[in-house]
């Protein structure tokens, strides 16, 4: 199976990097999916609640059903409460593994590959100026010898 979105592995700091940018967008997503969550559900049961906290004489059913409405509540807010700390957790260590990806991989990778870039480029360079070189003295060659003082070809010719 090939993949269609190339995974950073040349370093590590650049997989750290991106990986914890993943996890900050996926943890203000699910951030925002445990809020709209939560408030779905209390929003439909509010109005079976307060149908029965007006009511003057309850039933038992009634208030059975109160209470397990009211415990719903309850549950729907720590679980909310929990899952706010939870991603706030994944949110500071994909804050912290951004910061750390990136900084390391300017100054501990890019110094190196800048590096590695300079020294590529001035080998090319010389590389340029041998084959100027070359290809000037094989010029020479074939047009044969040429007079020293005033260039004239083919030294020796009347």
């Amino acid at each position: 199976m090939e993949s269609k979105i190339p995974l950073p592995t040349d370093n590590i700091y650049k997989f750290y990097a991106l990986f914890s940018l993943l996890l900050l967008i996926f943890s203000l997503g699910a951030f925002l999916y445990v809020q709209a969550s939560a408030n779905e559900q209390v929003i439909a049961i509010l109005p079976e609640l307060e149908v029965l906290k007006e009511a003057k004489e309850l039933s038992l059913k009634d208030k059975v059903s109160k209470q397990i409405l009211e415990r719903k509540l309850e549950v729907i807010a720590s679980d909310r409460a929990f899952f706010h700390k939870a991603l706030g957790v994944i949110f500071g260590v994909a804050i912290f593994g951004i910061w750390f990806g990136f900084s390391q991989w300017h100054k501990v990778i890019q110094p190196l590959q800048d590096e590695h870039a300079k020294i590529q480029l001035e080998i090319s360079r010389l590389q340029l100026e041998k084959l100027k070189a070359e290809s000037a003295k094989a010029v020479r060659a074939e047009k044969g010898a040429t007079c020293q003082r005033c260039s004239e070809d083919s030294v020796g010719m009347p």
